[in-house]
């Protein structure tokens, strides 16, 4: 399979993926995933959107303001400070048809809102469409939930560390007020501000920055502070020193794993995360080693031109593949959110 080939496959398997309702299912085939993360769905709807299937990426975003504006009483009594259960106010995936799920899950995910206020601005801009009513009511609502509550610790990016101030997570709430002041003239220039300064001062060590904060590991969710938070310019010796560790400490046998310690399914090394270094490589200059990324991801797809979550090449605990296949069966494949990042960085090396 041809790059081009890889490329076209992934638009079929993102629209397949699309419930009548607008919503992406994060799988269609591991029933775990059979859920829409407002997370996931920003990126995948971003990458149609660079395909110019803004048909796509619209429906996701109506389906998104609608499962907002369902809950506007919720949110608007904590901004109001009538209620303070802010950790069920909103949550980081739904069903497809906009019903929260029924077992527990590791919902308080503040950064799914943030990528979704950029995720909408990317797609208004990129559609030549226009903020509706309903559009500037549910950022209005999100924007000021995020403002609310950034200092709080929250779930990262791959539902753990309840406890922590993750770093990507303050990028994305970052990156979500800048879009906001677009979409609707808000003003958070001063709180942006802070986040950045807490970002460096206490979201850094040993000049990278930091999986969370009071940490001195590195993780692949890293590569969000510049793509697409632009919290800091790719050549800013913070990022690059970054960009360099998460590459000694997680890239191996061609692929990126999430972190050192992770051992969900193994922890193996995710297309998907090796695609965004390809997206800063890129940036970055190194064209060479994002060509050569593209085509370790192509190498990985199977007959049908699926990508999986993640794979087995290189695992940090081959003692956890078989508890994880015990439990939810074979891991998730493909992932809709794997083929979106491989269209974004399919794009980025100049691809038409």
């Amino acid at each position: 399979m041809n790059k081009d080939q890889l490329f076209k496959r992934s638009l079929e398997v993102i629209k397949e993926g699309q419930h009548k309702s607008g919503g992406y299912v994060a799988c269609p085939s591991f029933p775990t995933y059979n859920y829409c993360w407002f997370r996931d769905s920003s990126y995948i709807s971003y990458a149609m959107d660079l395909a110019g299937e803004h048909g796509s990426s619209g429906a996701f975003h109506k389906w998104a303001v609608g499962n907002i504006l369902k809950r506007e009483t919720e949110i608007s009594n904590f901004i109001n400070g009538i209620s303070d259960n802010y950790q069920e106010v909103l949550h980081t995936r739904y069903t497809l048809t906009g019903e929260e799920g029924s077992e527990k899950w590791e919902n308080f995910q503040l950064d799914s809102f943030g990528i979704w206020l950029w995720s909408l601005g990317e797609h208004l801009e990129l559609s030549g469409k226009s903020c509706t009513d309903e559009m500037t009511r549910a950022v209005i609502l999100v924007s000021s939930y995020l403002a609310e509550l950034w200092q709080i610790s929250c779930y990262d990016c791959w539902e753990e560390n309840s406890d922590k101030h993750h770093i990507y997570t303050m990028a994305t709430i970052y990156r979500g007020l800048q879009s906001s002041e677009k979409l609707i003239g808000c003003t958070y220039s001063d709180l942006c501000s802070d986040i950045k300064k807490r970002m460096v001062t206490l979201g850094s060590r040993n000049g990278h920055l930091s999986k969370y904060e009071g940490s001195d590991a590195v993780d692949s969710s890293l590569l969000g502070v510049y793509f697409p938070a632009k919290v800091f310019d790719i050549h800013e010796p913070l990022m690059e020193n970054t960009i360099m560790k998460i590459q000694r400490d997680l890239l191996r046998s061609g692929g990126l794993h999430r972190y050192q310690l992770d051992t969900y399914y193994g922890g193996g090394i995710w297309p998907l995360l090796t695609a965004w270094l390809g997206i800063c490589l890129v940036d970055g200059g190194d064209v060479k080693q994002g060509e050569e990324i593209l085509s370790w991801i192509i190498s990985k797809a199977d007959d049908a031109g699926n990508l999986a979550e993640q794979y087995t090449d290189s695992l940090n605990d081959h003692t956890y593949l078989p508890r994880w296949i015990e439990k939810w069966g074979q891991s998730a494949d493909p992932l809709l959110w794997s083929h979106a990042m491989y269209i974004i960085l399919y794009y980025k090396l100049g691809n038409k």
